[in-house]
């Protein structure tokens, strides 16, 4: 996350209306206080002043200009929470939030994502899929910080972010559990709708423009590419991201609730006869 200009050495923050919104909702988000740059907020902003004194966080009233320069040309939306940094999770509050839910793994392991933007699009994207967590590496990454969390539009403070040191020990520490790896490669000769997702499962996407690194590649069980037409030989990280969550998701659910036919058989025998009395 960013540094509050003027605020200490250890002041982090997050911006705008529905970032900061959410987490405040959140326990596990401490805030020192809430900065505000009008005298006269409107509704949405309101709610957030609300949820401030609820949580019985400090505000301050500043100019709009102050705020434009603590987030370098962000849109701030009038509102900036100075927070201690937001901690990440661990693979075993990860894996103990998945058992508790009883529903099938789906977890997203980011193998080296650096822009920010695709960052915080595949975190929003994650949670609204059910994933359970994503793991990024700690090296060669980017982390939680405050343009993530604005793209995400507060679901990185849902959604359990753990940081580790290597990947590829961590894929052999997921198996151990059961849950299989699948890496998303676009020269493999699978395509991701020829594969059974209804298992225990955690999806691997590389960084931009480089992939899936080769020792990681070498981890996963199964690779997989997206069909694609046209001279492109790729999609951007956070759209495959995205198509691949929502194959998941749409897996699942065909196999919890399974589609019914149009007509019961007693209406197929009905329009039958109806056809026949008309010739």
């Amino acid at each position: 996350m960013g540094r509050g200009e003027g605020e200490g050495d250890m002041a982090q923050f997050i911006y705008g209306i529905h970032p900061v919104r959410e987490a405040l909702k959140s326990s596990h988000i401490q805030f020192q206080k809430i900065l505000i740059g009008t005298q006269k907020p409107h509704p949405p902003l309101q709610s957030v002043l609300d949820l401030a004194i609820q949580r019985k966080v400090p505000v301050t009233f500043t100019t709009k200009e102050t705020l434009g320069q603590m987030v370098k040309g962000g849109l701030h939306q009038n509102v900036v929470g100075l927070v201690k940094e937001t901690p990440y999770a661990r693979i075993e509050e990860i894996l103990s939030h998945w058992k508790k839910e009883g529903t099938k793994a789906l977890l997203l392991i980011l193998d080296g994502i650096q822009d920010p933007q695709n960052f915080g699009s595949l975190i929003r994207t994650a949670l609204g899929c059910g994933a359970h967590g994503t793991i990024i590496p700690k090296d060669r990454a980017v982390g939680i910080t405050p343009v993530v969390i604005k793209t995400a539009a507060g679901a990185a403070v849902h959604l359990p972010i753990a940081r580790v040191v290597n990947i590829a020990t961590t894929i052999d520490a997921l198996k151990t559990e059961g849950i299989w790896i699948y890496g998303a490669s676009s020269e493999a000769k699978d395509l991701i709708y020829q594969l059974d997702l209804n298992i225990d499962l955690a999806i691997v996407i590389g960084a931009e423009g480089k992939g899936i690194r080769p020792l990681v590649k070498k981890k996963c069980d199964r690779l997989f590419s997206i069909p694609m037409k046209g001279p492109i030989t790729s999609f951007n990280a956070s759209v495959s991201g995205g198509m691949i969550l929502y194959e998941v998701m749409r897996q699942r659910s065909l196999h919890n609730n399974p589609p019914s036919s149009p007509f019961s058989k007693g209406e197929w025998g009905d329009l039958k006869i109806h056809f026949l009395s008309n010739r």
